[in-house]
């Protein structure tokens, strides 16, 4: 599901039948796409890790905003636990991370504002989660 919530989102296959935490999962994303589809319109889009190659352990796409970046994170598996997304977008921004989906996920994340860096850590792989990065101006000088 975390790969269609920042693009058009479509829904096939036997809905009914999925097991009700996989229900779960998908009524979650559904709602989150709702929320933030009007944004998307307007956003541009970045990959903070660059393209993604096929065997890349970590993927990242961003779409941004004047105030808000959206940014979906892949961790394939046998990869390390930890990386950093370079976003330079925001040097100097303050940022407030939340996780958009799953809202269930034990993902940790710290904003470097100094260096624009955001260090994400995903303990289980393979595992995707979709942020939403609320920022405001940077300080005047």
């Amino acid at each position: 599901m975390a790969n269609a919530l920042l693009g058009r989102m479509h829904l096939s296959g036997l809905l009914p039948e999925l097991r009700p935490q996989a229900r779960a999962l998908v009524h979650e994303a559904v709602t989150v796409y709702k929320t933030i589809r009007a944004d998307l319109a307007q956003a541009v889009p970045a990959w903070p890790l660059g393209l993604p190659a096929w065997d890349d352990p970590w993927l990242a796409l961003a779409l941004h905003t004047p105030t808000t970046t959206f940014l979906t994170v892949w961790r394939r598996p046998g990869t390390e636990a930890t990386t950093a997304l370079p976003l330079t977008h925001l040097r100097g921004h303050a940022v407030d991370v939340e996780v958009l989906y799953p809202t269930a996920t034990q993902a940790v994340s710290s904003w470097n504002r100094d260096t624009a860096d955001l260090t994400l850590t995903l303990p289980t792989a393979p595992s995707a989660v979709l942020l939403r990065l609320g920022h405001v101006a940077p300080d005047a000088p």
